[in-house]
């Protein structure tokens, strides 16, 4: 059970972009340590819901990501000890919750034996920094605390209808992030695949089509999750022109995956004119290699 993203964010509004995700000193929710630490000790007292209402008004400075990641913990906690009667795992939660209201983060769990969830957790371990703790801290709180809660129920293994909602929640949770991630630099990448064209042309060759057929069964082995496609154009002509050939090329080339059976939301496209050549050539040169499409996989 957790709080919609509208309700979180409530309690954190004028969140600094200078907050970073690091254990430091500062003011912390004295009644959110309290209520962790009651629970930690199997105490039958749990907050109200006036006094859930005063924690949201509270003044605390400016938030961060550890304060989301406790009072999730913090929904965790309670869930099990009220609604399941578990307090070994409420205990377990609250232990987290009080570790990341204190220092501002806490590891989450080593992932069990299943391959599922040690995917999940490299998945999670990529979105776990400072630049993603101030883009979305709390689907990244959402994150953590639904794949601890997946661990923990693995682990006891006795309810699976429980297990399934966290893995949900947490499946859920790194889409919501991977939306919200910026893209890294193409310049910082390797292209997958190069395709070239002729000159003033858009038309992919036999040698073009044979690599779209190979993308496509990429894509549907499960292993991609999303496609980049890049436009460019050699010098040859006018920039403004170029621009508008490098983005016909590169939508020719998403095209041709489409009809291959890639979805076309998995795809995206990008247009660069004659501004990034694979050869630095004078103005006015044709050259070859520098009118292509690339492609770059996601994994």
């Amino acid at each position: 059970m957790y709080r919609s993203d509208a309700e979180t964010n409530e309690v954190w509004v004028g969140m600094q972009t200078d907050r970073k995700l690091v254990a430091r000193p500062g003011r912390r929710a004295a009644w959110l340590v309290a209520a962790l630490a009651l629970l930690a000790a199997g105490c039958a007292s749990y907050p109200d819901v006036a006094e859930v209402d005063a924690l949201k008004q509270r003044d605390v400075g400016k938030p961060f990501f550890g304060d989301l990641l406790a009072l999730q913990y913090e929904q965790l906690a309670i869930t099990e000890a009220d609604y399941r009667g578990n307090v070994e795992a409420a205990r377990f939660y609250a232990d987290k919750g009080n570790l990341a209201a204190q220092d501002g983060a806490v590891a989450p769990e080593n992932p069990t034996s299943a391959p599922e969830v040690q995917e999940a957790h490299l998945r999670l371990i990529s979105f776990l920094d400072d630049e993603m703790a101030l883009i979305a801290p709390a689907m990244l709180a959402r994150a953590q605390t639904s794949y601890d809660c997946w661990v923990e129920e693995s682990r006891q293994g006795d309810s699976e209808d429980a297990l399934a909602e966290c893995r949900d929640n947490f499946s859920q949770a790194v889409a919501a992030l991977a939306a919200q991630q910026p893209p890294q630099p193409l310049s910082e990448l390797t292209a997958d695949y190069t395709l070239f064209f002729a000159t003033s042309s858009m038309r992919l060759t036999n040698d073009d089509q044979a690599i779209v057929r190979e993308v496509a069964g990429a894509v549907q082995t499960g292993d991609v999750r999303s496609i980049r496609i890049a436009g460019f154009s050699d010098r040859a002509g006018n920039a403004e022109s170029n621009f508008r050939l490098s983005e016909m090329r590169a939508r020719s080339v998403f095209d041709a995956l489409s009809e291959a059976g890639v979805p076309r939301e998995l795809m995206s496209t990008e247009a660069f004119g004659e501004t990034d050549p694979l050869v630095e050539t004078a103005d006015g040169v044709a050259e070859a290699r520098n009118r292509r499409v690339e492609i770059y996989l996601e994994r």
